[in-house]
């Protein structure tokens, strides 16, 4: 594909609900780039104005060239694609003739009507993205018990290990004291038989 690209806009930086004015010179392609995860459903209207009918084209593509949306000679419409892979998605406008382009685009969860992209695919996406979402906040909740038994567990561990060692301290404190009595009686008795005492 040999077109100018020129990617204006990130268009993550800027409100959705504003609409974009773009000065389009002849035959040059201008494009809008916008970072979609995977499943994610983009939307937009474009307008090219008083401009001569016949000459413009409006264009939704991956960053691997995949075009999702064409449509050539309308003077305005409105598109709804779903993004089948992650990464950047560029909407592209040309004529071929001076004109003003108004674009305003949305992504899924900023689309407010629904009747104009509520078709099958992107509801599917939706619920595609919905159920990602749902089966990520459960491996997290999953996640956290896991963690607070193993907090649980290594409390219970360390209360145990501070009892045993309690007593083992009493019982070495018992046979020190045992040993040392013996011994002081063991002397007692020798120095007796030896009549040193």
């Amino acid at each position: 594909m040999r077109c100018s690209l020129v990617a204006l806009v990130v268009l993550g930086v800027l409100p959705f609900h504003h609409a974009l004015v773009l000065q389009l010179t002849p035959s040059i392609q201008r494009c809008l780039s916008e970072s979609l995860p995977a499943k994610a459903l983009l939307a937009g209207e474009w307008d090219f104005g008083a401009g001569p009918a016949g000459n413009t084209s409006v264009e939704v593509m991956s960053q691997t060239g995949n075009v999702s949306f064409h449509k050539l000679n309308l003077q305005s419409g409105h598109f709804a694609v779903s993004a089948q892979h992650a990464g950047m998605h560029y909407v592209c406008v040309k004529s071929n003739a001076p004109c003003m382009a108004t674009l305003n685009l949305r992504t899924a969860l900023e689309v407010d009507d629904h009747s104009t992209v509520a078709k099958k695919e992107h509801v599917e996406a939706i619920e595609a993205e919905l159920d990602r979402m749902k089966k990520l906040a459960v491996h997290v909740y999953d996640e956290m018990l896991y963690m607070r038994q193993r907090s649980d567990r290594q409390h219970a561990t360390n209360a145990s290990t501070r009892g045993r060692l309690l007593w083992v301290e009493v019982l070495m404190m018992l046979v020190v004291l045992m040993m040392g009595t013996w011994q002081i009686n063991y002397l007692h008795n020798y120095f007796k038989k030896q009549k040193i005492i």
